[in-house]
């Protein structure tokens, strides 16, 4: 081998010796976001709170709606699940918030049909369970407490709880026939017959307060 021969062949060893073809090896970083999960409570809103209730009069049944203006809760606020607002919650009715949109009839219902029961200033009562499968609640009337299951109804924030109670459950023929004779003339259909039906219709909706962090 000639001197100029043996030259490129030690300039080639030396370039291969020192990674000329080496590959890249960088470290690609991980950019993937990371998800942050919204941590969420719910508490109870007596403004976005309606109580409405349906009794049934004459033989044929005519329905008549009313409300109470006033309902005070007791709930769970600040819970992580929106039935835990509402479970176990506690609840008072004063009788005279009594409203079915008649200024005539209001003072009948509280004088002639609550006013012949004893402690007749609230109604009372419970949620012993709510989900989405339904509820049950106790209800303290005339000194006697009954419960009743009802559907569950869910909007988002909004929870709609549906039952149907029977004043007799409350021991209370009295104030049914109390209010018959005042009413009479409203209570008495084309077939002579005066009736007031024992069982109320009753649904309240309420919209839950949400806030998420």
């Amino acid at each position: 081998m000639n001197k100029k021969n043996f030259v490129f062949a030690l300039s080639t060893l030396v370039l291969v010796a020192c990674g000329g073809n080496e590959e890249n090896t960088e470290t690609v970083e991980n950019t993937e976001d990371v998800v942050v999960e919204e941590v969420c409570s719910y508490s109870y809103n007596p403004d976005e709170t309606v109580f409405t209730w349906t009794a049934f009069k004459l033989t044929d049944k005519v329905g008549v709606n009313g409300t109470f203006n006033e309902i005070n809760v007791v709930a769970n606020n600040g819970a992580a699940d929106k039935f835990e607002v509402l479970s176990g919650a506690s609840f008072s009715i004063p009788v005279g918030s009594l409203d079915s949109q008649d200024e005539v009839r209001d003072p009948k219902i509280k004088n002639s049909f609550f006013g012949v029961m004893t402690e007749t200033t609230e109604i009372t009562g419970k949620v012993t369970s709510i989900d989405a499968n339904g509820g049950k609640v106790e209800i303290t009337m005339n000194g006697v407490t009954h419960a009743y299951e009802g559907e569950v109804k869910v909007d988002e924030d909004e929870i709609t709880f549906l039952t149907t109670i029977d004043i007799l459950d409350f021991e209370a023929q009295a104030s049914i026939d109390s209010l018959g004779v005042v009413c009479e003339e409203k209570h008495t259909g084309p077939d002579g017959v005066n009736k007031l039906w024992s069982d109320v219709e009753i649904a309240v909706k309420t919209t839950l307060d949400k806030s998420c962090e």
